[in-house]
C-alpha cells in the first residue's frame, strides 16, 4: 500500500474506531452488525485494511453519520447554506433580544420535532 493510501486507510480506521467506542459499542458487536470478522473491524481500524463500499455505507447508517466524514473527515460542507442568511445574521449580531427570540424558536422546534416522531 502507497503510504499515501495507507495514511487515508490509518486516519478512516481512527474515525471509524471513535464512532463505535463513542456508541460504546465493541469490536465484536460491529463484527455481526457487518457481517465481517472481529479481525477484520480490528485491522480496519489500524488502517491495515479497508471496508467495502456496501460496509461504509452501512456505518453510516449505523453511525447516523455522512460517508464524506468516514472518507474525508469533513462535515458536509453545504450545511450552512441550507441555513437562512436572516438566522446567521441573528446568529454573528450583538442583539441579545433576536437571539433570545431565536433561541426559544429552537426550542419549540425541537419539541415539536421529538413529538412528531
Amino acid at each position: 500500500m502507497k503510504k499515501e493510501n495507507a495514511d487515508i486507510a490509518y486516519e478512516i480506521g481512527m474515525r471509524i474506531s471513535d464512532l463505535r467506542r463513542s456508541n460504546k459499542m465493541t469490536q465484536e458487536v460491529l463484527a455481526e452488525k457487518l457481517d465481517v470478522t472481529i479481525k477484520h473491524v480490528s485491522h480496519v481500524e489500524r488502517g491495515c485494511a479497508s471496508f467495502s463500499i456496501n460496509n461504509l455505507i452501512e456505518l453510516c447508517d449505523i453511525f447516523d453519520c455522512s460517508l464524506d466524514y468516514l472518507i474525508r473527515g469533513k462535515f458536509q460542507d453545504d450545511a450552512l447554506e441550507q441555513i437562512p442568511m436572516t438566522l446567521i445574521e441573528i446568529l454573528h449580531s450583538n442583539d441579545e433580544k433576536e437571539k433570545t427570540r431565536l433561541s426559544q424558536y429552537l426550542k419549540i422546534y425541537a419539541e415539536l420535532y421529538e413529538k412528531s416522531k
